[in-house]
């Protein structure tokens, strides 16, 4: 049987139900604790140029191998060691090579501007190689077995990955300029008689959409969502296994390369040169950011943020909730191709045209520590100095000051938050004034001379 509470034990209960409460509302408002910043973290310097002979056909492709791969409008086809920056192979082609490759996980596919495609495997040895009658107008894409391509006289073929061999044939009313994508085991193709065709492994027309405009750039599958641009400026979100179009809307000009998207985004390049942020749901508009030129490079998504890069010398970092600008670089020259994220390494090609030539350059997160005095030297003793030091490239930064007279160095203010040091000079003489600076993964040191001469003597 149990017995009645007493006054005593409720009053008892009600403190522990409070400290209780008190404990977990304490936990759910304790701030969130930033983990070290991972990706790409600005300001950048450059790490590392490798030069190539030619202009480089618009994008750097990276493999499942961490190598990157390259082609160039004078016929070169390049493979890449990111880690030793140099060129482990290149293939020299009499023709101008016309696309950028495409990788398997075992072969490369280009083809030239005498319409002949090649494969290659990833050494560099040149597997098989079809010439096709008509002009090809397309980059190439592949599934499993198969790759494909378009041609200026309205075709979109399809070659067997082994062999090289014609397959089938697909004909349009336009031609074919953007490369086809995929769902499940359909080919998805926009051509530019403003159709959307959803044909078999076979070749064969399974559905078909009107968007009533020129497809220029390759779409993009996102799940079951299919975004596509056209001509007349329209950017499309249809669903695949319906086939119903959830939203459309118009934007200030036409896409140059494909959307990229994340979970709650789509993002998209306009030759207006704007970047728009969509609701990937309804369509709406989220942000646009305006960049310095027209960019035909494809977006880099690393981290929460977006690398944009544009016929100009500037890249840029974009927040992906707000579109702002958080980080940039300048280059001496243009930037010729989309931003590659190779930690700890961000790769571009740029422009050098004192060489009529370019270069693969690799940026990486600057570090650097300097620390100033003031008043400067040099001072008579008994002066209060205070050094200061500045630092980027830090993450949650700790700054450790000493000093040195020739080899003999003493710590004089622990390693912690403060960035700055006092110091009464006492001693006439030279001395060294440093600071190291740290953080979880790395450290750095910046000295500074400073003189001492004897006290004035006072008047």
């Amino acid at each position: 049987m149990m017995g009645t509470p007493t006054r005593k034990g409720v009053r008892k209960a009600s403190v522990f139900f409070l400290t209780l409460l008190l404990s977990i509302s304490s936990a759910c408002v304790r701030p969130k604790i930033e983990s070290y910043p991972a990706g790409i973290v600005f300001p950048l310097e450059e790490a590392g140029q490798v030069a190539f002979e030619g202009r480089i056909n618009s994008a750097l492709v990276k493999g499942e191998d961490g190598r990157f791969y390259f082609s160039t409008d004078t016929g070169h086809l390049y493979c890449l060691d990111v880690a030793a920056q140099q060129l482990i192979w290149h293939q020299t082609n009499p023709s101008p090579f016309g696309c950028p490759p495409l990788l398997s996980p075992e072969r490369l596919f280009v083809w030239d501007q005498e319409n002949t495609v090649f494969c290659y495997d990833l050494k560099g040895n040149t597997v098989w190689k079809t010439s096709l009658p008509d002009k090809i107008s397309s980059p190439i894409s592949r599934d499993g077995e198969r790759v494909y391509l378009g041609t200026g006289g309205d075709d979109f073929l399809a070659l067997s990955q082994v062999t090289g061999e014609p397959l089938w044939r697909f004909r349009t009313k336009g031609a074919v300029a953007a490369p086809a994508v995929f769902f499940g085991d359909s080919v998805i193709l926009g051509s530019g008689d403003g159709w959307v065709y959803l044909l078999s492994p076979k070749g064969a027309e399974r559905k078909a959409i009107d968007l009533g405009s020129a497809i220029s750039a390759a779409p993009l599958v996102d799940g079951r969502r299919l975004y596509i641009g056209t001509d007349d400026f329209g950017f499309h979100c249809y669903d695949l296994e319906t086939m119903k179009r959830k939203w459309m809307i118009k934007g200030g000009g036409r896409l140059l390369v494909s959307p990229r998207a994340d979970e709650k985004r789509v993002y998209f390049q306009a030759s207006n040169s704007v970047l728009y942020a969509l609701d990937k749901k309804g369509g709406n508009i989220l942000w646009w950011w305006i960049a310095p030129s027209r960019s035909a490079f494809e977006l880099g998504l690393e981290g929460q943020g977006i690398l944009a890069t544009s016929r100009s010398p500037l890249l840029f970092s974009l927040e992906r909730t707000s579109g702002k600008a958080v980080g940039s670089y300048e280059a001496k020259t243009e930037i010729k191709s989309n931003p590659v994220w190779a930690e700890p390494n961000v790769a571009v090609a740029v422009l050098d045209p004192a060489a009529d030539r370019e270069t693969i350059t690799f940026l990486r997160k600057k570090v650097k520590v300097e620390i100033l005095a003031s008043p400067a030297s040099p001072q008579p003793a008994g002066t209060e100095v205070t050094f200061t030091a500045e630092a980027a490239g830090f993450f949650r930064p700790k700054y450790e000051f000493f000093l040195r007279r020739g080899e003999e160095r003493s710590v004089v203010q622990e390693a912690g938050e403060k960035n700055s040091w006092v110091w009464y000079a006492d001693n006439e003489g030279s001395v060294a004034v440093g600071v190291r600076v740290s953080d979880e993964k790395q450290a750095k040191e910046a000295e500074i001379r400073f003189e001492i001469s004897k006290k004035e003597k006072e008047k």
